[in-house]
């Protein structure tokens, strides 16, 4: 750029030359102003990023347990109420229970059985219509095949 420029002296009123050093002091701070600022908000930008995907993640995780309350691992409640169940179930004459059976056994509602009942492993438990009542259902424990 240099070589663009005549070999020509220009000369300027000192005020004229204190002020364009004043205004680059000026906007040398200004700048630095801006800089600072724009690394602050990318900084909070980053933080808000950062929290709302943990917010998007448990969100996420919330509706899944919402969706199918079954995925979770049993409370000890539950895991209480499932054992009393197999074990019935293994003391049983037949190895079967209704559900109203089990809802007195653990004093629980029918709501309540049919959402544990969901929790039994299915390749262990079948649940069955009553053939005397086509209502009610029958929870029975499969025989194993002796190997």
């Amino acid at each position: 750029m240099s070589e663009d420029l005549p070999d020509s002296i220009v000369m300027l009123p000192a005020g004229a030359i204190l002020y364009l050093v004043s205004e680059l002091e000026r906007l040398k701070v200004q700048i630095e102003s801006h800089d600072r600022r724009i690394t602050e908000i990318a900084a909070q930008q980053d933080e808000d990023c950062d929290r709302l995907a943990r917010d998007i993640a448990q969100d996420r995780k919330r509706i899944s347990h919402l969706e199918d309350p079954t995925s979770r691992e049993p409370s000890p409640t539950e895991q209480s109420h499932l054992q009393k169940i197999e074990k019935h179930l293994r003391e049983s004459p037949r190895h079967a229970a209704s559900f109203a059976e089990i809802r007195g056994l653990l004093g629980v509602s029918a709501g309540r059985v049919s959402q544990l009942v969901k929790k039994l492993d299915p390749q262990i438990f079948e649940v069955h219509r009553s053939a005397r009542d086509h209502k009610a259902r029958i929870l029975i424990l499969k025989r194993r095949s002796a190997l």
